[in-house]
């Protein structure tokens, strides 16, 4: 039979845990103080459990000290178990991130007498936390985490990133109330369910979506999510990447690709049209040489001859190169040139052609008649497009790297759903254009690496915006 009592084995063993722990202990009396300080404990922090009576808590930093003041309050309350996640400081000044636990130790009437205070290092811990959350929030593309709902849907978002805050214009507090469902396309609701099953039923999923921000402006995204289990929870973390300037430089190069193609047919079926069409001119000529009523019919074909050999030449020119070889030219003069050659023709309806910058001289690389043509073309549907005793004004601007030049009209403008139209081959708003211009020019900037736009000029009219880079 063992000569020792439940309380004196209970006494050994709580003494062997504590000199034998890995983890920090100390033991405190009914007077707060420290009366037993384990070798692990003195050892990483460096005091002695007499230098911890002297020095009062030597090894909670100055700042916490209000901390150990509410501690007492919770020791006083006689709960039976506190943690705490907090800070300590060793003998050397290094401070450590703990998790303290402080357990009651009672007499066998139930009294406390000594408070076990058990100090785990979680500094590793923390920094991977830590680490965790600088690669979250600061990758480049948006990051979501929720989890599936007690109904099977997806939750409301437990964590987001910054960049999640930046695409979609919302703050952290005001995503973290929303769930998948707010941000997706209107277009889009009908699929989130199935969407979900699927992250949930496999090992991720790969798929272009649309997002909508605050303003309610659309997002092209392309969503990479895959499932997780978190302490028993269905959790997805989902990657979002806007595919913007990729749909962009897609739409860009299709109709680069579709303009090189139209160019390349254009200047075959031109060249083969233009010689039978030479000769047809000739025999119309002879024919109707010698008869009234054959001159009558002699103009009539050959204006339009004429006007089919014009299309021709410009189909030619849409089928040429870009320009092999780049001089310099100055863009103040040469858009000068071109509004006083111009504004001879607007004079004659009464519409003057002005030119405002503080540009005295701006010199670019390129092909200056290439360049003029393309002026030129705008000014003359500038012109076109005016009424009576109107003005159109040339602005010419520059920026760090471009040169930006806008000309100005007051006539009818364009229609909103014909902006992205223009361009297109043989789609013209003018009676009696083939639509042709405007491409050639579009192709000429393009090859100069500069970019046309149309935009719509307030209170009405068309502003028409050619950048240039500088190099």
């Amino acid at each position: 039979m063992s000569v020792y009592s439940v309380h004196d084995i209970m006494h050994y063993s709580l003494f062997s845990f504590a000199e034998y722990s890995p983890d920090p202990i100390y033991i405190l009396g009914n007077d707060k103080k420290v009366i037993y300080a384990n070798p692990v404990f003195v050892e990483l922090y460096g005091w002695s459990m007499e230098e911890l009576n002297q020095l009062d808590f030597p090894h909670i930093p100055l700042e916490l000290r209000e901390e150990l003041a509410q501690m007492y309050i919770f020791i006083d309350q006689g709960r039976r178990l506190f943690a705490l996640d907090t800070f300590r400081i060793k003998r050397n000044g290094e401070l450590i991130s703990v998790k303290i636990t402080i357990s009651p130790v009672k007499d066998p009437e139930g009294f406390i007498k000594a408070y076990v205070c058990v100090l785990r290092d979680v500094t590793e811990i923390k920094f991977s936390e830590l680490k965790y959350y600088k690669l979250f929030n600061e990758a480049n593309d948006p990051i979501f985490i929720y989890e599936q709902s007690p109904d099977g849907k997806p939750s409301k978002f437990l964590d987001i990133n910054e960049a999640a805050c930046r695409m979609l214009g919302y703050t952290r507090r005001e995503l973290l109330d929303k769930t998948p469902y707010c941000i997706a396309s209107e277009s889009l609701l009908h699929e989130v369910d199935h969407l979900f099953e699927r992250i949930l039923e496999g090992d991720g999923i790969f798929v272009e979506w649309i997002q909508v921000t605050r303003e309610g402006k659309q997002i092209p995204v392309e969503i990479s999510a895959k499932p997780f289990k978190l302490n028993g929870r269905k959790m997805v973390i989902s990657i979002s990447r806007d595919l913007t300037e990729r749909k962009r430089t897609e739409e860009f190069l299709r109709y680069t690709e579709n303009i090189s193609m139209i160019g390349e047919l254009s200047a075959g079926i031109a060249h083969e049209i233009r010689n039978p069409l030479t000769s047809i001119r000739g025999f119309v000529q002879l024919l109707f040489a010698h008869s009234a009523k054959g001159r009558e019919f002699h103009q009539i074909v050959v204006s339009e001859v004429d006007r089919i050999n014009s299309i021709i030449g410009e189909l030619l020119l849409l089928g040429k190169e870009a320009p092999s070889s780049l001089a310099d030219y100055d863009l103040v003069q040469l858009l000068r040139q071109a509004v006083v050659l111009l504004n001879a023709q607007a004079h004659m309806t009464n519409i003057e052609i002005l030119m405002h910058t503080s540009l005295v001289c701006l010199t670019l690389k390129g092909s200056a008649n290439k360049l003029k043509q393309v002026f030129i073309n705008v000014l003359k549907n500038a012109i076109e497009a005016s009424p009576d005793g109107a003005e159109i004004i040339v602005e010419l601007d520059r920026t760090e790297d471009s040169a930006i030049i806008r000309v100005r009209d007051h006539g009818r403008g364009i229609p909103a759903e014909y902006i992205n139209q223009i361009g297109s081959p043989f789609f013209t708003t003018k009676s009696g254009g083939h639509g042709l211009g405007v491409m050639i020019s579009r192709k000429i900037i393009h090859n100069h690496r500069g970019t046309f736009l149309f935009k719509a000029n307030q209170p009405a009219g068309t502003i028409v915006e050619i950048t240039l880079p500088i190099m």
